[in-house]
């Protein structure tokens, strides 16, 4: 019984994918086959993403972003605030910021190249974190998670690198091997996958400020049904038992 409702579920997120495709002439392995292509596309553009970022190429970065993202954020100013910029900042949490710190939008357009302490021209540099001393290297891929309807992804992955104690708070180098969970959310628009429309969400502790991203939608994401594929599936052969996560 466990077996049959596992491959109804994915029969019936296949034939969503298949767009037409009829029951009555679709074999279980097309059927599987028609999601894996969809996690191995994910797979690949994750990839693809993970190193326009690893590399610091923001304006590569920028073209997977979502079309109404791109609507409200230049590609300005996604330079000038190197990548970790949410749409409608100015009314968030960098919005109110206090000194005034945020500049006009048309300073931030002509002065998007960075320059180091000195004013001198630097390159950018992708903000995983804001935390400057957490160097980021590698990943690991653990889990893509389609909607059953197709139009959205989370792709999990594992951030692997080095991590350094502020040298100013201990007065020695003291560092040691990172590794550090990171989701990347993904909409199918237009047939085409780009990262969702994303907000700022803060956790506020003891005076400390950890900020990441979530969907702007997230209460829609977090009720939405999803088939979970792990890394190794990608790799092996249709098998509705061994594809489902338990």
């Amino acid at each position: 019984m466990k077996k049959f409702l596992m491959t109804t579920v994915y029969l019936f997120f296949g034939l969503v994918f298949l767009g037409g495709f009829s029951a009555a002439n679709a074999s279980w392995a097309e059927v599987a086959d028609a999601v894996l292509k969809e996690a191995q596309e994910l797979k690949k553009l994750e990839n693809e993403y993970f190193h326009k970022r690893l590399n610091n190429d923001l304006r590569g970065a920028y073209q997977y972003q979502h079309p109404k993202y791109k609507k409200e954020i230049s590609v300005e100013e996604f330079l000038y605030f190197e990548g970790r910029l949410a749409s409608g900042y100015r009314n968030g949490v960098l919005g109110h910021i206090s000194g005034g710190m945020l500049p006009p939008l048309n300073y931030i357009k002509k002065n998007f190249n960075k320059k180091d302490a000195l004013g001198f021209p630097r390159k950018h540099y992708y903000k995983w974190f804001y935390n400057p001393y957490i160097i980021v290297k590698e990943y690991d891929l653990e889990k893509i998670s389609i909607s059953k309807d197709g139009k959205y992804a989370m792709v999990k992955i594992m951030l692997k690198g080095r991590e350094r104690i502020n040298p100013a708070l201990v007065r020695e180098d003291i560092s040691f091997d990172m590794k550090r969970p990171h989701v990347d959310y993904w909409e199918k628009v237009d047939g085409k996958w780009v990262i969702t429309v994303l907000a700022d969400a803060s956790s506020l502790s003891g005076g400390m400020s950890t900020l990441y991203f979530i969907p702007n939608n997230n209460d829609a994401w977090e009720k939405k049904d999803y088939v979970h594929i792990d890394s190794e599936s990608l790799l092996a052969m249709p098998d509705p038992d061994r594809h489902a996560l338990k």
